[in-house]
């Protein structure tokens, strides 16, 4: 039977002043940097060394992994599949800016739609490359941790289990929190836990 903890990064400066990242490579701030450690710390305790660590090549999940792989003594790989999605020409701009400028795409976001804006990663194809990644990881493995970004954990969540990625069936999940999804013996992928941490 696999586990996969599927992780969301620590918090940078642009995720305190609600600012959107996307595919910005923004690195963690001080405040980031100490959470990564507390949720190595913690992931480790609670599930051992894994025998895959995989990250986002983005920095902040990069550097969230890193600590998880100090804590653990195991090598962290790369994989764009687990990338944030694109925002578009949100990138950069806080959630207040995003509904002045575009009050239509924004009310079509908050009602978990994808926006009509160019660059935009739909949810959908997320879903699918972040549940592509994850299925490749668990093939002959006990335990993956996997660290993400928010988006790419929901669309990725939804998609594993079989749902829709458009759902609302699950809510947010905060920064250096985790998902914890089970394979059972037919096959099927169950979410056994849901946005806990340290």
């Amino acid at each position: 039977m696999t586990s996969i903890v599927l992780v969301r990064h620590a918090p940078t400066e642009y995720n305190v002043a609600d600012r959107l990242q996307g595919t910005l490579d923004i690195a963690l701030g001080e405040a980031g940097v100490a959470q990564a450690r507390a949720v190595a710390d913690a992931l480790v305790g609670q599930y051992g060394a894994p025998d895959l660590l995989l990250t986002s090549p983005l920095a902040r999940a990069a550097q969230t992994a890193a600590a998880v792989g100090e804590a653990a003594g195991v090598e962290v790989v790369a994989d764009a599949r687990l990338t944030q999605r694109s925002y578009g020409a949100w990138e950069g701009l806080t959630w207040d800016e995003v509904r002045a400028r575009w009050p239509q795409e924004y009310a079509r976001r908050m009602e978990g739609l994808d926006p009509r804006i160019d660059g935009w990663d739909a949810t959908a194809a997320v879903g699918a490359r972040v549940a592509a990644a994850l299925e490749e990881a668990a093939v002959g493995r006990e335990l993956v941790i996997a660290v993400s970004h928010g988006s790419a954990i929901l669309a990725g969540t939804l998609t594993l289990m079989g749902l829709d990625a458009y759902s609302g069936v699950l809510g947010h999940v905060g920064h250096g929190r985790w998902n914890v999804l089970r394979r059972r013996a037919a096959g099927e992928w169950t979410l056994e836990r849901f946005a806990i941490g340290a």
